[in-house]
């Protein structure tokens, strides 16, 4: 909009009168320039100056300017809603009833008309009401949902909750970059976001993998890996519901994972990874070819077990298809050094198996597989994890 005020000045054949409305309807969004327009000029200007005064603290200009508004464009509902605002401001809770009654009937697209109906429905515990208004909202200005004063009071709230996942159940604009647009929220705000997403989950409204996965992400990296791996089973289905997410290498891949707790193939020198179609069954097996004078994990993924007994159970073979115990696995506290495991056969199943126990002294887990001298051309499908009791 600047650039276009540049090109209205450099226009010199056009009248005072052009450029003076030329800068009012330029105010609207660019409110550096409200200030510029001649009082005989100014319409949008008024209401962006009603407004830049609402947001300095300014409530009887903000009032005045209100009602220059209202004496200007009696039924543009913005006028409305700032003379109701300005009335709101200065204490006349009844007079800014009034007006933002009347600028509702003249039109709900106004930002600070929807705010106030929504803080209204709040008051009168109307939850619906006020999801309702949150989400007509949003649906305007997406990025609204960093607003704490406008989210806070539904997702902290079970009613409100139920309240804000109906409204979801639409798939409106802004549920991408409720979900998505999470990158720098602290701690307190992802633990309020998670209940309304799970419930939506349970409500059958499942965001998928690639939606999840920045929630997902932005939870492990504040250390809530419970948090986040329910999360990911809940709106990711290809991840399964097991202890163990995606045991059958479907969604693997050697790039960038896309999940904290998705596979991770690890490249090493000596050591060729590869994936390919299972022949066992759906998804895909795990290629490594080569070997290493000591054991050099593979393969990775997060996980946040509770305390317990556990068993790793897995398929593993050779070129061949002879079962081969090359690959070894390991379970250890996120940051801490493998201890490898020695693989156990278990013949009526056809799998290797390994025990171990978490404790609670670690708040998620890492669990690898890696090759050492042993190693060859070897494939790995089908890793599951179970709880094998107290």
């Amino acid at each position: 909009m600047l650039a276009r005020f540049g090109l209205v000045l450099a226009c010199l054949g056009y009248s005072a009168l052009a450029l003076g409305s030329g800068l009012d309807r330029l105010s609207e969004k660019s409110p550096e320039l409200a200030s510029r327009v001649p009082t005989f000029f100014a319409s949008e200007a008024l209401r962006v100056r009603g407004g830049q005064a609402l947001a300095a603290g300014q409530a009887q200009s903000a009032l005045a300017l209100g009602q220059a508004a209202i004496a200007d464009a009696p039924t543009d509902p913005q006028s409305s809603a700032l003379l109701g605002a300005g009335r709101l401001a200065s204490g006349d809770r009844g007079g800014a009833e009034v007006a933002f009654r009347l600028a509702g009937k003249l039109g709900w697209r106004v930002p600070i008309t929807q705010s106030y109906w929504m803080d209204r429905a709040l008051g009168a515990g109307d939850y619906r009401i006020a999801a309702m208004r949150l989400d007509a909202l949003l649906r305007q200005q997406p990025l609204l949902h960093r607003q704490r004063q406008l989210l806070d009071p539904l997702e902290r709230n079970p009613a409100g909750r139920s309240a804000l996942v109906e409204r979801m159940a639409a798939g409106p604009v802004w549920l991408t970059s409720y979900a998505g647009d999470v990158h720098d929220l602290p701690a307190d705000v992802m633990l309020q976001r998670v209940p309304v997403l799970s419930e939506a989950a349970r409500k059958g409204l499942v965001l998928g993998c690639p939606a999840i996965s920045p929630s997902v992400n932005r939870l492990a990296v504040l250390g809530l890996f419970r948090e986040g791996s329910d999360l990911w089973r809940a709106h990711c289905p290809a991840a399964g519901s097991g202890l163990i997410s995606d045991g059958q290498f479907s969604m693997a891949t050697q790039g960038e994972k896309t999940s904290a707790f998705a596979w991770e193939l690890l490249g090493s020198d000596g050591l060729t990874l590869g994936l390919e179609l299972s022949p066992a069954g759906p998804g895909q097996r795990v290629t490594v070819q080569g070997a290493a004078p000591s054991i050099r994990p593979v393969l990775s993924q997060l996980l946040a077990l509770r305390p317990g007994r556990y068993v790793v159970t897995w398929r593993s073979g050779d070129s061949q298809d002879r079962p081969s115990k090359a690959l070894q696995p390991a379970l250890a506290c996120q940051g801490n050094a493998p201890q490898w495991l020695v693989p156990q056969p278990d013949q009526a199943k056809g799998r290797w198996r390994a025990s171990v126990a978490v404790d609670g002294t670690c708040a998620a887990q890492v669990l690898q597989f890696g090759v050492g001298p042993d190693g060859g051309d070897l494939w790995l499908e089908e890793v599951r994890i179970e709880a094998a009791g107290p």
